[in-house]
C-alpha cells in the first residue's frame, strides 16, 4: 500500500509518517519545491504518477490546492483524509461539541478550516474529515502544548492556566494512529478528535510538568471559562491520562 503526505515541516505529518511505516505502508512526501500546489495539472500528474491509495493533507495551504487534490483524488478513486481544527467552533462559544454541532467560527483561521472542509465535501464527497484539537508533543520548538507551556514559563517567569477552560488536546502518538486507522477503515465524514474527557488545562499543565519534570511555575487562574471539548463515540482513543 503507498500513501501521499503532506505537511512534513509541521506537527502532526511526521507522527502520521512513522505510523504508515509502521504498518508497512510506503509514504510518499510532498515537495512544495518539486511540485506545485497552484497549478491544477501540476496536481493531477503528481497523483496520477505516484498511484498512490491514500492521501494524507496534513499542510496547511491555500484552498485551491485542497480543491486540486479532492478532485484529482475523486477522479483516480484514491483514498483522501483531510485533517481539520476544533478551530471550526466560535472562541464565544462553548461545548462540548459532538458529530451534529454546526461549525460557526468567526476568527480566520476557523473560518479557512471550515472553506477547507466544504471544499472536500464538494469536490470529493468520499472524503474523511478528523477535527484535531491541540496537539501535545514531549519537545520544545514544535507547535504543540509543551512548547506553549515552556515559552510561557521563559518569556512570564511563569504559566497562568485556567481550571474553568476545558480544551480539546491529545497526545500526538495517540492522534497519529486515529488517522492512519482512520483512513484504513472509516467510511466517509467528519468525525472529531479528542483524548480530554474531564481536565480542565490548569489539571493538564500540571501533569505534564510532572511528567517532563519541568521547572515551571503554574499559577491556576479562573478568569478564562470555556469548553472546547469535542466528543465522538465513533472514534475510539485513549483517553488523555
Amino acid at each position: 500500500m503507498k500513501a501521499i503526505i503532506t505537511g512534513m515541516t509541521g506537527t502532526v505529518a511526521p507522527y502520521v509518517c512513522n505510523e504508515l511505516e509502521k504498518r508497512n505502508i510506503e509514504v510518499i512526501i510532498w515537495d512544495r519545491s518539486k511540485v506545485s500546489t497552484d497549478n491544477q495539472k501540476s496536481v493531477s500528474d503528481f497523483i496520477r504518477k505516484v498511484q498512490p491509495d491514500l492521501f494524507f493533507h496534513i499542510a496547511t495551504g491555500p484552498v485551491k490546492w485542497l480543491e486540486y487534490i479532492t478532485k484529482a483524488t475523486k477522479e483516480l478513486g484514491v483514498k483522501l483524509l483531510f485533517t481539520s481544527s476544533v478551530s471550526v467552533f466560535s472562541e464565544k462559544g462553548s461545548g462540548p461539541y459532538d458529530p451534529e454541532s454546526v461549525p460557526d467560527a468567526e476568527e480566520e483561521y476557523g473560518r479557512y478550516k471550515i472553506q477547507c472542509e466544504e471544499t472536500a465535501r464538494a469536490w470529493n464527497p468520499d472524503s474523511i474529515i478528523l477535527r484535531l484539537g491541540w496537539q501535545i508533543g514531549s519537545e520544545e520548538g514544535a507547535n504543540h502544548m509543551v512548547d506553549f507551556l515552556a515559552k510561557a514559563q521563559k518569556e512570564h517567569g511563569f504559566i497562568e492556566a485556567s481550571s474553568r477552560w476545558y480544551p480539546s488536546c491529545s497526545f500526538l502518538e495517540d492522534t497519529a494512529e486515529v488517522i492512519a486507522q482512520a483512513a484504513l477503515t472509516y467510511p466517509p465524514g467528519t468525525y472529531l478528535v479528542n483524548s480530554n474527557r474531564k481536565y480542565s488545562f490548569f489539571e493538564i499543565a500540571e501533569f505534564l510538568k510532572k511528567k517532563h519534570h519541568a521547572h515551571w511555575s503554574i499559577r491556576e487562574t479562573d478568569s478564562f471559562e470555556r469548553d472546547d471539548r469535542m466528543v465522538d463515540p465513533r472514534v475510539e482513543m485513549p483517553e488523555l491520562f
